[in-house]
């Protein structure tokens, strides 16, 4: 049971890994084609796999990805908001600051006025909306977006401790059920959102995070050392 539980758990809620410097690019058909030279490549499938990103890609104006349940109006950046997030990136926590992205992209209100950012882990994405601009905890925002592109990279022994700890459990399903206790409402949406507001309540507010779940506190600080230590 313990195995089924653990399979089940980090496969639903984390991502296949990459380095913190690369784009898990998702399995694609490629139709067949004539090479420069004249030779021919049959159709074929290519495997999902790893790519590294380049950090000049940071900061467009434009974008070909689509985004699940939201359909935001991207917008140019001006030079103000760029320089106010590149601030942030800068003074981000040491560990979380390894992680490229591979687009930051300048949102309208992203379906829902009171949203100020969102991330997608498997492209590397953060898209930043207008409410961001109104927000005095613009730091902690940013920590929230970037853990959530970080989650797939932790270890899986270190991913099950924390969700132990936070106190996930699944039901007869075999589907994940939130715990009775939640650090912030939004928790209950998923693994990956409790993980995220962990880790943001972690550099925001510590003591109320020992007193809330002590066992969760310990678990995140260990992932967090874990990721510091690495080479």
């Amino acid at each position: 049971m313990p195995v089924i539980f653990f399979f089940l758990f980090t496969a639903a809620a984390f991502a296949l890994s990459c380095e913190p410097y690369e784009i898990y690019i998702r399995e694609q058909w490629i139709q067949s084609y004539m090479k420069l030279d004249g030779s021919k490549v049959s159709a074929h499938a290519r495997d999902g796999h790893c790519r590294k990103i380049e950090r000049s890609n940071y900061f467009q104006d434009s974008t070909k990805q689509r985004f699940k349940n939201i359909k935001p109006r991207i917008k140019k950046w001006n030079a103000t908001e760029k320089k106010i997030v590149q601030e942030i990136l800068a003074l981000l926590p040491p560990w979380l600051s390894k992680y490229y992205l591979a687009e930051i992209l300048r949102g309208d209100v992203g379906g829902s006025p009171k949203n100020p950012a969102a991330s997608f882990a498997s492209n590397r994405v953060l898209l930043i909306f207008d409410q961001f601009f109104n927000e005095n905890n613009k730091r902690a925002i940013i920590i929230h977006e970037m853990a959530h592109i970080a989650i797939s990279s932790i270890d899986p022994e270190l991913k099950l401790e924390f969700i132990h700890a936070s106190g996930w459990t699944i039901d007869s399903d075999f589907k994940p059920v939130a715990p009775h206790k939640l650090l912030l409402s939004d928790s209950k949406n998923s693994i990956d959102e409790d993980f995220s507001n962990y880790i943001e309540t972690f550099y925001v507010d510590q003591a109320r995070l020992m007193t809330f779940n002590p066992l969760a506190f310990l678990a995140i600080k260990k992932i967090i050392d874990s990721k510091e230590n690495e080479k």
